[in-house]
């Protein structure tokens, strides 16, 4: 999720000066790699009418310094209805991630289809794809305009899908990143759907600086069709901790640690 959730909001493709969005992309993701990360996520779930549900979750990740390819598990251990569950992803470089969901109930490991990125994480506003970080030959990129977010100089860009099928699978016709000039931090997004109208916006409301990265510990993202709000909240982060590659893999998410 390091680059996983924060990858959803890198951004690639634009022209300024000599330099495009992809190599200032290039730059932000090799500033520095977080081998790996430990974490306690907090999940908050607020309905059109103000209800609250809170999940919380355990967070492991590991990242190839030399493939610069990330191993991703969550693991939920709060309420009762959910404990237990767990979300595993691996990311590929030639082909679409692997993505698999435990559900305890069903006892069995189910993969995720391609094609099933753009449904709700575990009935969030977070879809599977938000969950991974996205193919970025997927996408063309076109630089809006320089704007002003929060009293930060920011570029805005327009992401698109080159294909009908990555609108399909993703849910959105099209992504627009806020991306503050000084360190690539992107604050905001909105994200359209396939029809072109606005679906959801996602806030960053804290940044960590971990090994001169800034790594997003509280986002919001918000439904604004139906008035529904996901915010996940990154606690006691545990940097570069040895773990091992096969804790990553469907055998352990069913077997749990």
């Amino acid at each position: 999720m390091i680059r996983v959730i924060l990858g959803s909001i890198l951004i690639t493709s634009l022209t300024l000066g000599q330099e495009t969005g992809y190599d200032i992309m290039t730059r932000a993701l090799h500033q520095a790699t977080i081998e790996s990360m430990q974490a306690d996520l907090k999940l908050i779930l607020t309905s059109s009418t103000g209800h609250q549900r809170v999940r919380e979750i355990k967070f492991f990740s590991k990242t190839d310094p030399k493939t610069d390819l990330t191993k991703m598990l969550m693991r939920f251990v709060y309420p009762k209805d959910v404990q237990g569950t767990g979300f595993l992803t691996l990311e590929n470089a030639d082909r679409p991630d692997d993505r698999f969901l435990y559900m305890p109930a069903l006892r069995q490991v189910k993969k995720i289809a391609s094609s099933g990125s753009g449904g709700n994480f575990m009935s969030s506003d977070f879809t599977y794809y938000d969950m991974g970080s996205p193919k970025l030959e997927g996408w063309t990129y076109q630089f809006l305009r320089e704007d002003t977010l929060n009293g930060e100089a920011v570029y805005v860009i327009e992401c698109l899908p080159k294909s009908p099928q990555i609108k399909k699978n993703t849910g959105y016709g099209k992504i627009i990143r806020w991306v503050v000039k000084q360190d690539l931090r992107i604050p905001y997004a909105e994200y359209y759907d396939r029809f072109g109208k606005l679906k959801k916006t996602m806030t960053v409301k804290a940044f960590e600086n971990i090994k001169g990265l800034p790594f997003a510990t509280d986002m919001v993202m918000e439904d604004v069709q139906i008035n529904h709000r996901s915010e996940m909240i990154f606690q006691n982060l545990k940097i570069d901790l040895p773990v091992k590659d096969s804790f990553f893999t469907p055998r352990m998410l069913q077997r749990g640690r």
